[in-house]
């Protein structure tokens, strides 16, 4: 063999390296198309197709607005003296109104609780409550409100707008009615109370006094917080320090009246009420509150007598009554004083006259019949009755405006400070029945506003036929006679008898739905 021919056919091994080379890179390049393909094929799979209809979100069991009104409403509803079961009522009411089933509430006297359940869950939204209570206008304008949405049933974040402008409505009485109102108020339950002349100068200057400190402590928060004391403070280092002047001779008749913009007589009422009918977180909380108060004026009290050092005695001859007629005019004053004070609606004087002279007659009928603890028992519960034949006028303020005044009437907080004073300026070690008599007069005044509140509810008129057949039975006597006269009659089917007796029962009145605290 030549060697060109050598050149043009390397030897058998070269070629066997070569070929191997070869096959190797096809292999290669083989694996490296098929592992791309592969995984061009696996992202292929794993996303799934989009749907050219997608289901649409699912929605909530209520909507937002709704949720965010039903919130709102409870909350004012606290802030308008409604005990938590009422605001509990109320505000299912209002869920069926706008046919959201699945709403239930849980209400206390600081916030309002609303648990939303439906197949995916439950979810629970919270709104805390101001302590403050709303003037009167803001109160007529809220129920106002809630009769529009019972009837027309308005949007909800139409309802929630007007709400909140009722809520931050600003003070339609000037600075000068809001002063006279709440020396008005301190002179008619002096009247009430102590209806002597000389105490007269004296009501008329810590009344004027005392709204000056509340208007302070709009402004300064440190004295808000302590404004129990220092009305305390300041009310008994007057009363004390002037007590010919002021007081007669007898400088501790002005306690009571003076402080009566800061005795919590309604918290006391509602917390008994809701301990009553089981709502005992709530009920405890506000009891709790309004002792607390008490607390701090009476620990006022005692810091003035301590910066006075002796105390003053008292004159035997400290005044003399006006007459029979001065709690009666006492009632006048206490109605118009507080309603300058509180802002009442236009026109509703004579209807909130209307239920304090129903309360005063009431509270002075137990008296004369029972002593002081029946009077605030029928007091309340002529009260509340009252109230609600007085709002079925057509140009009447709501219950709630026309109620409130009569806690001032009954005054459940100004007989536990007077008996706290007693304790502190007397010494007494047997005195025990002081606090015993306050707190039995509150729990009075509670349990008649359940007993008038029961019967302002019940709407079923009884029969004499029904009552006598569920003390004594029915009479088969009259049954059996009728039947010789009349011919036999088909029986009715015992489960028709059972239907009609679960119809009759069904409409009994039931007690109102309270809160499971």
């Amino acid at each position: 063999m030549s060697s060109g021919e050598s050149h043009q056919h390397p030897p058998r091994h070269q070629r066997t390296t070569q070929a191997r080379r070869t096959l190797g890179g096809t292999l290669y390049g083989a694996t490296r198309r098929a592992a791309g393909s592969m995984d061009r094929w696996l992202r292929r799979v794993s996303v799934a197709p989009a749907n050219p209809h997608p289901a649409p979100p699912e929605e909530p069991p209520i909507s937002a607005d709704l949720l965010d009104l039903l919130r709102h409403f409870g909350v004012a509803l606290i802030a308008s003296g409604e005990t938590t079961g009422r605001v509990q009522e109320l505000l299912d009411e209002l869920a069926h109104r706008y046919d959201a089933d699945d709403v239930h509430f849980f209400v206390l006297p600081t916030g309002v609780f609303v648990r939303v359940q439906d197949s995916r869950g439950s979810a629970v939204d919270l709104l805390e409550a101001d302590p403050g209570t709303l003037r009167l206008d803001q109160i007529a304008a809220l129920y106002r409100l809630l009769d529009e949405i019972r009837t027309e049933l308005p949007p909800p974040a139409e309802a929630t707008d007007r709400l909140e402008k009722i809520l931050r409505s600003p003070q339609p009485t000037p600075v000068w009615r809001l002063l006279l109102g709440n020396v008005v108020l301190t002179v008619g339950l002096g009247l009430m109370l102590n209806p002597t002349s000389t105490a007269l100068l004296g009501y008329i200057v810590l009344g004027l006094t005392m709204q000056l400190l509340i208007m302070a402590a709009v402004r300064f928060r440190l004295l808000s917080t302590a404004l129990p004391v220092v009305a305390g403070t300041v009310v008994t280092l007057l009363s004390f320090g002037f007590p010919n002047a002021l007081g007669g001779g007898n400088p501790s008749q002005l306690l009571v009246p003076s402080v009566a913009a800061l005795l919590p007589g309604a918290t006391l009422t509602n917390g008994s009420i809701e301990l009553a009918t089981g709502s005992m977180i709530a009920g405890a909380s506000r009891t709790i509150y309004g002792l607390n108060q008490l607390i701090l004026l009476a620990f006022g009290v005692l810091v003035g007598l301590q910066l006075l050092g002796t105390i003053p005695p008292i004159s035997p001859h400290a005044g003399h009554g006006l007459g029979w007629w001065t709690p009666l005019l006492g009632v006048l004053l206490i109605g118009l004083g507080y309603s300058w004070r509180a802002s009442a609606p236009k026109n509703s004087l004579i209807w909130l006259l209307i239920v304090l002279y129903a309360a005063f007659c009431g509270q002075k009928l137990g008296i004369q019949l029972g002593g002081s603890l029946l009077g605030s028992f029928l007091g309340g519960m002529v009260a509340v009755p009252v109230a609600y034949l007085v709002q079925r006028n057509r140009n009447a303020p709501p219950t709630q405006v026309v109620f409130l005044p009569a806690f001032w009437m009954l005054v459940p907080g100004g007989m536990s400070l007077s008996g706290v004073s007693e304790l502190v300026t007397k010494n007494d070690p047997n005195g025990m029945h002081i606090l015993v008599n306050a707190v039995l007069t509150v729990l009075a005044i509670a349990l008649g506003v359940l007993v008038g509140s029961g019967l302002a509810a019940s709407t079923r008129k009884p029969r004499l036929e029904d009552m006598v057949e569920g003390w004594l039975g029915p009479d088969t006597g009259k049954h059996a006679a009728a039947n010789l006269v009349e011919p036999p009659r088909e029986p009715s089917p015992p489960a028709a008898d059972d239907e009609s007796q679960r119809t009759t029962g069904s409409s009994e009145p039931g007690s109102p739905s309270q809160s499971s605290q």
